[in-house]
């Protein structure tokens, strides 16, 4: 089963148009999650940060499974998006751990 890609995207420009359509999203929803409550901003921000940091480690660096992108961009944009995993995790625990010592 071959599912393909419903949009070809064949050149850099195309390639970093699209990441940066994905940032986007991901600023879009974390704006959504601060509405909801803090203690949510907080959870989803580990969540994020989690998924960032541990897939581009695990799947897309020790299996190689896929790529961000298959252009040399990857090289610079996969340990940018592992720091901004770390780091969101570790905005995410403290901001929540400040909360609950304050309440």
């Amino acid at each position: 089963m071959s599912f393909g890609p419903l949009i070809a995207v064949t050149t850099m420009g195309g390639r970093l148009a699209v990441i940066a359509f994905g940032c986007l999203c991901l600023v879009l929803f974390l704006i959504g999650a601060a509405k909801l409550s803090r203690s949510f901003f907080n959870g989803f921000l580990v969540a994020i940060g989690t998924f960032l940091s541990f897939d581009m480690i695990l799947f897309h660096w020790v299996f190689q499974l896929h790529r961000l992108t298959t252009g040399p961009e990857a090289n610079v944009l996969e340990p940018f998006f592992v720091l901004l995993g770390v780091v969101f995790i570790v905005v995410g625990l403290r901001r929540e751990r400040s909360a609950r010592v304050a309440a």
